[in-house]
């Protein structure tokens, strides 16, 4: 297989039907130059953990974790990572719970992978990488960047996986 090509089937899949969002895989295989990961980090029964991003407007000054995977590195490896290095929290991957096709972004087109994670560790960055890392109730959440679409995406699928529950 082509490892710049996506398939459900394929050997970049990760979890189940049951971990993810299947009505965003593609039925047939998409091209794509890069996997990233977008985490929602649990720290309470609803709330969750989000950055802000330096130059963000007032009325949308949210991200989630968000990053392309390193080389060699997996999508769940790089959650992991990318909640340490943006939030400053430790965290445990429980699942994938989306993934998609993201067309259009900075560096290409990306096979997104959407995690749940739960804080175990660390503290929250005042001033991380991206911004400050703050948690927010699931019902007094901010609006995420417009230019973030992934986030949106991800964001909005783990909404709807949350209200499956």
């Amino acid at each position: 297989m082509d490892p710049a090509t996506w398939s459900p089937r394929g050997p970049r899949a990760q979890g189940n039907a049951r971990d993810r969002n299947v009505a965003e895989v593609p039925a047939q295989p998409e091209r794509f130059d890069y996997h990233g990961a977008l985490v929602v980090i649990e720290t309470g029964e609803d709330q969750i953990v989000l950055i802000h991003p330096k130059g963000a407007t007032p009325a949308a000054p949210a991200s989630l974790p968000s990053d392309p995977c390193e080389l060699g590195e997996t999508p769940r490896e790089a959650a992991v990572r990318i909640s340490r290095e943006k939030t400053g929290l430790d965290v445990v991957v429980e699942r994938e719970f989306t993934t998609f096709i993201q067309h259009g972004t900075p560096t290409g087109t990306m096979c997104a992978h959407g995690y749940v994670a739960r804080a175990v560790g660390g503290s929250l960055l005042l001033e991380g990488p991206e911004g400050p890392a703050i948690e927010y109730s699931l019902d007094a959440l901010p609006r995420i960047v417009p230019v973030r679409v992934a986030n949106q995406r991800a964001l909005a699928a783990y909404l709807a996986y949350r209200a499956r529950r």
